[in-house]
């Protein structure tokens, strides 16, 4: 974007991450904003994700969130006019509640107080749908109920409830993403995909708990739009497909990408005694736990009405082809 012959300046952090490599990868190619982006390492950024972003057309800056002060949060912050704060700690279910606190709540409110300071007239939080709880909730809406249990789904609400309060940035944007996949992921879809290859995954019964999701590039396209088009303010937004997913259908897609056999049902009851003795005597080799069993037998859907009428999202990409992108991105790095 111009502002009187200026291009206006965003920065992405964790931009090697999925979510952030998704955003840059949006900003680069529609080119209206200089970039700055922040990764902790900056030879693993090249490595991992030099073949999507230009790194010539960015300002690459390094920054270790479990370290930073004040000093360097300010230089990271200088001159620019929107932030996306992608950066963070997840898909780390072992860590102590205090090290999302150092990375998730602690940096988030250094950031936001040395962009305050620089002036900068926008800040996206990336928050998760996980501050609803481990559900159930269908269709849920912005004003839900929060029951966030998680030490992450709580860094994310101390972080959203502080931000609130801060109110010292122009326009402040949370998001409330759903299960984000993609190119980059390290969560549970790779996880199912890695089950679904090797065959350990069955149907729970119908397995027709619904699931919202959303992927990366789509969700960085809704981030591109509440950038552009969205007043001064605070706005709260679940970000996801308008059309929530049983976990049968995503399943199923995954195997027909995969070319893997046809999946086979087991009834849920047979299917738990199953899990709880594989936990029992194979203990961490086991190949499904039954956290991941409540997770797909547990309907978690959220709704983006709201996010809609402000901005008019809608998802580009279809089901299987973001799912074929993040196979291929999981074979490339041997992933499955």
């Amino acid at each position: 974007m111009v502002v009187n012959g200026v291009r206006k300046r965003v920065l992405v952090t964790g931009a090697s991450g999925l979510i952030g490599r998704a955003v840059t990868e949006r900003l680069l190619i529609e080119n209206t904003y200089d970039i700055k982006v922040q990764v902790r390492n900056p030879t693993q950024a090249r490595n991992n994700v030099g073949n999507i972003i230009d790194f010539t057309r960015v300002q690459l800056e390094e920054a270790d969130f479990t370290r930073v002060g004040d000093r360097e949060m300010r230089l990271l912050t200088k001159g620019c006019d929107v932030i996306v704060h992608a950066a963070g700690l997840v898909h780390q279910p072992d860590a102590p509640y205090q090290e999302y606190e150092v990375i998730n709540v602690r940096a988030t409110q250094l950031l936001a107080e040395a962009a305050a300071q620089n002036n900068v007239k926008t800040l996206i939080f990336l928050s998760s749908s996980a501050i609803y709880g481990p559900g159930p909730f269908d269709r849920i809406s912005e004003s839900g109920p929060l029951k966030a249990v998680t030490p992450y789904a709580v860094s994310k609400l101390t972080s959203e409830n502080w931000l609130q309060q801060f109110n010292s940035i122009p326009k402040l944007v949370i998001l409330r993403p759903s299960l984000v996949f993609g190119e980059g992921d390290r969560g549970n879809l790779l996880s199912l995909m890695r089950n679904i290859k090797q065959n350990k995954y069955k149907h729970i019964g119908g397995a027709d708990t619904a699931k919202s999701i959303i992927y990366s590039k789509d969700l960085a396209r809704a981030i591109s739009l509440c950038i552009n088009n969205l007043p001064d303010g605070v706005h709260i937004f679940n970000v996801a497909n308008p059309e929530p997913v049983p976990v049968k259908t995503l399943a199923d897609t995954i195997a027909r990408v995969m070319n893997v056999k046809k999946i086979s049902s087991v009834p849920e009851g047979v299917f738990r005694i199953g899990v709880k003795a594989a936990e029992l005597f194979m203990q961490e080799k086991a190949p499904i736990t039954m956290d991941q069993v409540n997770k797909l037998t547990t309907t978690t859907t959220t709704s983006i009405s709201k996010l809609v009428a402000a901005t008019g999202f809608q998802p580009k990409t279809a089901l299987d082809a973001a799912i074929l992108a993040e196979i291929e991105w999981a074979n490339s790095h041997d992933l499955l």
